[in-house]
């Protein structure tokens, strides 16, 4: 389940990350029919700027020997992905791409427009759109909703929305603002 790796293998180093003085993105590569998580990246902003929890996660799939294909895996992301990485993931070939928090949720709950602003800014988008000719996204929220075990499933996601609340973020200067 997408939950469970989000809690059991990505949210251990995201911890792990943010008391580096990281941000709280990352992302899993699932593989697609047993749901076996593949590698997992956080972000890495104090190493290198654009060292964003996808291009991490990005960077440890392909360094995996015999990796799948990616159009056989998921790409979890703990946050909707910024243009740089939803063009990253795009590129690389993942074609499902599973999502924690939107856009949304990043700008209020951790005050971060930035994303936001690059897509209205570079691209006079709102926002990366969620089916096209190179991926679908899903948000995990929207998702459970629809489900039998509806509560339960919002009552996980809900648990790890507070536990990724709880993460001491440092604050972050844009270098290109």
């Amino acid at each position: 389940m997408i939950l469970d790796a989000i809690r059991d293998d990505l949210l251990p180093l995201t911890e792990k990350m943010v008391a580096r003085g990281n941000h709280v993105f990352g992302g899993l590569v699932l593989d697609k029919k047993s749901l076996r998580v593949i590698t997992a990246g956080s972000n890495d902003r104090v190493e290198n700027p654009i060292y964003h929890g996808e291009i991490d996660t990005i960077r440890r799939f392909f360094a995996e020997a015999n990796h799948p294909a990616p159009s056989e895996c998921i790409f979890v992301a703990s946050h909707d992905p910024c243009p740089m990485c939803i063009s990253a993931i795009s590129w690389a070939g993942f074609r499902e791409i599973w999502v924690l928090f939107g856009y949304k949720e990043v700008k209020d709950k951790y005050d971060m427009p930035v994303d936001l602003t690059m897509y209205k800014e570079v691209f006079r988008a709102p926002g990366a759109t969620d089916e096209n000719l190179f991926y679908r996204k899903y948000y995990l929220k929207e998702e459970a909703e629809k489900q039998e075990d509806a509560r339960e499933l919002l009552k996980e996601i809900e648990e790890l929305e507070a536990l990724y609340d709880a993460l001491p973020v440092q604050p972050f200067s844009y270098p290109g603002m």
